[in-house]
């Protein structure tokens, strides 16, 4: 045995108790300081969506990174703040209006259950124990508890776009930083790696943004032209929860199918009608366009991301799980993919991947050569 061999086994176990040290210092973060640990991916996220901007003021127009990231922020907050002031009074009147309206609603629907139960005998024995108009209230509160933490959730995020700007900032330095920890022979993938989520990311926030604004704009214009109440309202929460893929949507929909049954059931046939169509007119022309050329998530995975993430996190867990399942689709991609292809054409047998004497590399036989001729007896006489 040679002593490099020796002392690479040598060092084995003190590289398994690193990685054990490692991987229990990671769960002790993951259970006791997930609010930090949520935080920071944000915050690296909202830098890696920062940092080509910066980059460009920079390059362009000669603004230092640190003043670009300032400004940045102050076009944002006054975005935010005119975006909110231009809404306020139409959303807020609603919103008052509707809370007013609550206890009527309520007892509407408590009205059109009994109506229901007294005309199908069969339904109040087997719904005899269900609290109609209870569980309609909670769906409520639920949906503006909800609503509530988001807005508390927006409210927390302070720390994480104060990470993000920092990130955005050095995004250099903290690049060449991940990429040093890397063993040398794995840098230049683990540099590719670290710039193809970064784009990523990038994409995910973009098309996102355009496909929430585009929906909760039309949702509202096809409420308010079919005559139902809170159109704003509701087209505002579509356009919000609709960052959380399949279950915002459902939620609109339960909230604002309780909301026309208890006010006018004349509409409720309009009001489903409006969000059929925007629905699938997000399905089959916004989000092909926006998504056009990039990576669309599937389903199933999502979803049960989205549960872990969120029975881990809360809300901030389940908003912030489609890009982290992007990333970790990408790395999948990248890293376990290739491996495993690797490791299959070195267990193929060497006849099938060997050109033998008489056979061309495609496979087929290549015609026989002919043997060279050789004088005979009579011709040399």
């Amino acid at each position: 045995m040679s002593p490099s061999e020796t002392s690479s086994r040598q060092r084995d176990p003190i590289r398994i108790a690193n990685y054990v040290a490692l991987l229990v210092l990671l769960g002790v973060l993951l259970i006791w300081a997930r609010v930090i640990v949520v935080s920071l991916l944000v915050g690296v996220g909202i830098g890696a969506i920062l940092a080509p901007v910066l980059e460009a003021m920079q390059r362009r127009l000669r603004v230092p990174r640190g003043i670009a990231a300032a400004l940045i922020a102050l076009i944002a907050i006054a975005l935010v703040g005119g975006i909110g002031w231009a809404f306020a009074g139409v959303v807020d009147s609603q919103a008052a209006l509707l809370a007013e309206r609550g206890p009527a609603l309520v007892q509407r629907l408590q009205e059109l259950a009994n109506g229901l139960l007294h005309r199908f005998p069969w339904l109040q024995k087997n719904m005899a124990s269900m609290d109609v108009a209870g569980t309609a209230s909670s769906v409520g509160t639920m949906v503006f508890k909800g609503a509530w933490s988001g807005v508390g959730v927006l409210s927390g995020l302070v720390f994480a776009i104060v990470i993000g700007l920092y990130v955005a900032v050095d995004a250099g330095e903290y690049r060449q930083g991940v990429v040093r920890a890397v063993p040398a022979r794995h840098r230049e993938r683990a540099d590719r790696f670290v710039g193809q989520a970064s784009k990523v990311v990038r994409t995910w926030f973009h098309a996102q943004l355009i496909d929430m604004l585009i929906i909760g704009s039309l949702t509202s214009l096809g409420l308010w032209a079919v005559g139902a109440d809170y159109w704003l309202l509701l087209g505002v929460l579509t356009g919000v929860l609709g960052i959380i893929p399949y279950v915002g949507i459902i939620i609109v929909v339960v909230f604002a199918a309780l909301l026309t049954l208890a006010s006018d059931v004349s509409r409720l046939p309009w009001v489903l009608g409006v969000f059929l169509a925007t629905q699938q007119l997000e399905g089959h022309v916004i989000l092909p366009m926006v998504m056009r050329g990039k990576v669309q998530l599937p389903a199933a995975p999502l979803l049960v991301i989205m549960l872990l993430m969120g029975s881990w996190a809360g809300l901030l867990g389940v908003l912030i799980a489609p890009p982290l399942f992007a990333v970790l689709r990408l790395a999948y991609l990248e890293f376990y993919v290739p491996r495993v292809d690797g490791m299959k054409n070195e267990d193929e047998p060497m006849e099938a991947i060997t050109v033998l004497p008489g056979t061309q590399a495609s496979g087929r036989e290549s015609p026989p050569r002919a043997a060279p001729s050789r004088p005979t007896p009579q011709a040399t006489a």
